[in-house]
């Protein structure tokens, strides 16, 4: 990019065209209903991985948040996230979603072997801070995770969004309520 003018525009269309709404918002409830979807497609699409880590208690949003968050920019090499966002402008928000089981995907064996929390981090940590060749990601993100359009992933989103803004309500209530007990 050549000016701050191309940057900003370039979060424009980043923000109202690519991402999910509301992912950015005051409660996040985009993102909620991203990390929904993401765990819906985590059973679908590498279930020996889902069911190991629900066996270890693990929720994936405990990586993938920051991974939807911040479109991979904290968590792999630069290079790498440079291609990703090539491939996200490119292709839309389902490319995300692809990148993220990629990283659960290359490093199956290891999860599969993982005793605890803290080793499915520790492997998910390692994985991303040195995934250092991006081809190797992409590959296996459009080869190896399957079929995935942007109208699944719509149907998913609208599936799981009434859940997400429920559950919002009630903590909002919850917490109004408790706020209103120390008066």
């Amino acid at each position: 990019m050549k000016t701050e003018e191309d940057a900003f525009w370039m979060l424009a269309v980043l923000l109202e065209n690519v991402l999910v709404s509301d992912c950015y918002t005051h409660n996040l409830s985009g993102c909620h209903v991203e990390q929904r979807v993401f765990k819906d497609l985590m059973a679908k699409k590498l279930p020996r991985i889902a069911a190991h880590l629900e066996h270890l208690e693990f929720d994936v949003s405990l990586v993938a948040t920051e991974w939807f968050l911040c479109l991979f920019a904290k968590s792999l090499p630069s290079e790498t996230t440079m291609r990703v966002w090539d491939v996200l402008f490119n292709e839309g928000a389902k490319v995300l979603f692809r990148v993220a089981l990629a990283i659960f995907k290359m490093k199956e064996d290891e999860l599969l072997a993982a005793q605890n929390i803290g080793d499915v981090i520790s492997i998910l940590h390692n994985t991303t801070h040195h995934a250092f060749d991006p081809d190797e990601l992409l590959k296996v993100a459009f080869e190896q995770i399957g079929s995935m359009t942007t109208n699944t992933i719509t149907k998913q989103r609208k599936k799981q969004e009434p859940a997400v803004m429920a559950e919002l309500d009630k903590r909002s209530r919850r917490l109004g309520s408790s706020g209103s007990d120390k008066s």
